[in-house]
């Protein structure tokens, strides 16, 4: 999919991962890029707007609440005349207060697939398909004992993914699912606050440092999902971690799962 000239969703849009997935998306000509966020931040959307001035659209909701999102869609569809993308990415990391992140990080990712792929997308795309992005995280892939419930809504992000994109759901409705698991960021489970609301704080670095991942900026992130956007087929998950470029990951089948034993 070219980006030039198509309209994008992004939930989580006014900060981290979300925002520079916009700056970068615009820089390539996307036609408008709607941020939905429960959070304003002036600064950003102002510099934005600034430069693009009614290609950003600021929708102030709460992924947690049904009506403000789908509200949402409605607007960035009203607005742009076209919806070709969504990318479901907001999220918080909060061990403590684990219901509330199921709601955003799980729960409301399903939400927004199901407006993209069942309404949203099908009546408003530009072309012959549409694409969802939805992200998970490395922690989607492998889990960590320091943050258990974070782990099981980004692996269910993951599976939801590639069941959204078998074949019955695209002949329906011709709209591309793919994942993407970033790895640590400056918002990751280093920094302060988070490492506050982990199960073990003090755990965090060992656990970091045994998968082998580093820190990385928010830019090496939206490079990753514009190559996703741009070349990932329907069904499949990326990794974007340590500030490398984007790769391709393969998960196995039920077939290869069978532990094996050695005599």
């Amino acid at each position: 999919m070219n980006v030039e000239g198509k309209v994008v969703l992004i939930t989580g849009g006014t900060n981290g991962i979300g925002l520079a997935v916009a700056k970068i998306l615009l820089k390539h000509k996307a036609k408008g890029v709607s941020l939905v966020d429960v959070d304003e931040n002036t600064t950003s959307l102002d510099s934005l707007s600034s430069q693009y001035g009614n290609k950003v659209l600021f929708i102030k909701a709460d992924v947690t609440i049904h009506q403000e999102l789908e509200a949402a869609f409605e607007k960035t569809a009203t607005f742009f005349k076209h919806l070709d993308i969504v990318i479901n990415n907001a999220g918080i990391s909060n061990e403590q207060d684990w219901e509330t992140m199921l709601n955003v990080n799980l729960t409301a990712v399903i939400r927004g697939s199901y407006l993209a792929l069942r309404k949203y997308l099908p009546e408003y795309k530009s072309g012959e398909e549409g694409t969802i992005v939805n992200t998970a995280s490395i922690l989607g892939l492998q889990p960590t004992q320091v943050a258990p419930v974070y782990c099981v809504c980004k692996h269910g992000i993951v599976s939801l993914g590639r069941a959204l994109a078998g074949d019955e759901f695209y002949k329906k409705y011709k709209v591309r699912v793919v994942t993407m698991c970033p790895g640590l960021t400056l918002s990751g489970l280093h920094s302060a606050p988070v490492a506050v609301r982990s199960v073990f704080p003090h755990k965090i670095s060992e656990e970091m440092r045994k998968m082998g991942v580093k820190m990385q900026e928010f830019e090496a992130i939206a490079e990753g999902f514009l190559k996703v956007i741009k070349e990932g087929e329907n069904g499949s998950v990326w990794v974007a971690e340590n500030g490398e470029p984007a790769y391709e990951v393969v998960l196995p089948e039920k077939k290869d799962l069978r532990k094996r034993t050695y005599q």
